[in-house]
């Protein structure tokens, strides 16, 4: 009886420092001793290590004690709820959660936990949602700007029309290979340094993609867009990576909702970039867009640091300068266990429907939307300053129905029949475009407006799910619940999405040389339809789950 007791005021003690102490310390290094008797130390970034799951590892006492303990609890709470809620970066925990690693694997797996009655967001983080989408808003901008002009600049510069698409997939190539670095290096450097310096590296290579104009010939050209596109997409890569790991660590329960705010700032940037870009270039020429935007990111950088719009935080590194060996020690073991989660979400079948989502879905914008200026022009001679209009009216009914689309992914168990609805439509959309031939419709810019609406509406609501669905997908497979862990997540959505981005592209303009856009669209219908049909069976399949643990 003793021991129990010295054990009960060791756990006391180690609460009532919690409750005093704010500052949580490295993200990758434990801030609370070992429990004696227990066989390992709740992982680092885990509501566990301060809340209440943690107090409550000690529970061989008796009733008098177990009462004490809750009490105790309940004061580190409340106590640390405000300390903990924007400490989000390389230095942080995350809020407290609906349910911990073990209740989402006895939740049907990739079943998201019953939603729960969440409070109102503070006036702190609705701060921290204006400034991550406004980053996003910027990287629409970053991959739409060009949409209307580069085609038909590119032709007048010797290139042919695969090549030109081979500068789009530049950009989507070096995301690509750029997110499994962003992922490792965003809990090590910190988020929100990782952030900034994206911003700037993004702004500096715009700028100087507008600067190519002076660079004669044409294989000189292709080649200087193909490095400063691919310098711009790391940039980018840093910035949307920080930004989707910031939302998971800090708002879970509402990642869909912090993530269709992201969203639908990139929606805005992708509608209004094609008439940015445009308009710009109408006004200045092939330089002017890319100065102007290349300008606003470096403001961006610029006024997030001096208004410290986002708190600082350290690096999570460990050791000290004297202790070199240790740092060395550490720094191997932290390389093993980014491979062992990496392992981890590879290793589940769920996940692997998810990245075939994600890449089906980047087919049904980026095999169309870089040779779509060249086809309307010839079939309909819409201008590229009035395609970039028709892009801006599509995207914004995505952005018009992202706030009620994300409530509705979060309130609901088993997302996949979600993703799996939206999927019909969208191969609607597909073919009302040029129209395809099934539909035997005479081209038209009402069909033109029409499909690019529906298409861009369902598809960027199938999509909006999948991180969240991803997230649970992995730690129900054992991925850890922490800063770490949701990195990695962040870095591999965006990494499988670019691929598509990368691959798509090219083999659009290649297949539209062959046969044609309009069989091209066909194409790609049959392809969203069979994953719609994939995407239900495997949520009926859940869902039969999810009926058995009731």
């Amino acid at each position: 009886m003793a021991a129990k007791h010295s054990q009960f005021a060791r756990a006391v003690g180690r609460a009532c420092d919690l409750v005093s102490t704010p500052d949580y310390g490295d993200a990758l290094t434990p801030q609370v001793d070992q429990v004696p008797g227990t066989k390992e130390t709740s992982p680092p970034n885990r509501v566990e290590t301060h809340g209440i799951r943690d107090v409550s590892l000690i529970s061989a006492t008796n009733d008098k004690d177990d009462t004490i303990m809750e009490k105790v609890a309940a004061k580190t709470q409340v106590a640390g709820e405000g300390a903990r809620r924007l400490k989000y970066g390389a230095a942080g925990d995350r809020p407290a959660v609906p349910a911990t690693t073990a209740e989402t694997k006895t939740s049907g797996g990739c079943g998201q936990p019953a939603a729960g009655a969440l409070p109102p967001l503070s006036w702190a983080q609705r701060r921290l949602l204006i400034c991550l989408s406004l980053g996003a808003v910027l990287d629409g901008f970053c991959q739409s700007v060009q949409l209307p002009f580069f085609p038909g600049e590119a032709r007048r510069r010797g290139l042919s029309l695969t090549a030109a698409g081979a500068v789009f997939s530049a950009f989507a190539l070096g995301e690509m290979i750029a997110y499994p670095v962003m992922g490792w290096l965003a809990p090590r450097l910190g988020v929100q340094r990782l952030y900034l310096a994206g911003l700037v590296v993004a702004g500096v290579a715009t700028v100087t993609f507008g600067l190519l104009t002076h660079v004669p010939g044409p294989a000189a050209f292709l080649a200087g867009c193909l490095i400063v596109r691919a310098a711009e997409a790391v940039g980018t890569a840093a910035v949307l990576t920080s930004a989707r790991t910031i939302v998971i660590n800090q708002f879970p329960g509402r990642v869909n909702v912090g993530i269709g705010v992201l969203d639908a700032g990139k929606a805005v940037g992708l509608c209004v970039g094609p008439a940015f870009g445009g308009g710009l270039y109408v006004l200045g020429g092939y330089g002017l867009p890319f100065y102007t935007l290349g300008g606003l990111l470096l403001a961006t950088a610029a006024i997030n640091v001096v208004a410290k719009a986002m708190p600082a935080a350290g690096s999570t590194e460990s050791g000290s300068k004297t202790e070199a060996q240790q740092k060395d020690a550490d720094h191997r073991a932290e390389q093993q266990s980014y491979m062992k989660m990496l392992r981890v979400v590879l290793c589940c079948p769920d996940n692997w429907l998810i990245f075939t989502t994600l890449f089906i879905a980047s087919m049904n914008w980026w095999a169309l939307d870089p040779s779509l200026g060249p086809y309307v022009q010839q079939q309909l001679n819409v201008e590229s300053s009035e395609l970039g209009l028709f892009y801006v009216a599509s995207r914004l009914s995505f952005a018009v129905v992202s706030p009620a689309w994300s409530r509705l992914a979060d309130s609901m168990r088993n997302t996949f029949l979600l993703v799996a609805a939206c999927l019909p439509p969208t191969a609607l959309g597909v073919l009302l475009m040029p129209p395809a031939p099934p539909l035997d419709l005479p081209p038209s810019r009402a069909l033109l407006g029409v499909g690019m609406a529906v298409r861009e509406a369902f598809c960027q609501c199938a999509r909006l799910p999948l991180l969240g669905l991803l997230l649970r997908c992995s730690v129900a497979a054992g991925l850890q619940d922490n800063l770490r862990g949701h990195a990695l997540v962040s870095s591999a959505y965006g990494a499988v999405y670019n691929m598509g981005k990368a691959a798509w592209p090219p083999l659009g303009a290649t297949v539209i040389q062959e046969v044609g856009l309009s069989l091209l669209a066909s194409g790609m219908a049959a392809l969203t339809l069979t994953l719609a049909i994939v995407d239900a069976a495997w949520g009926l399949k859940v869902n039969s789950k999810l009926k058995q643990e009731k």
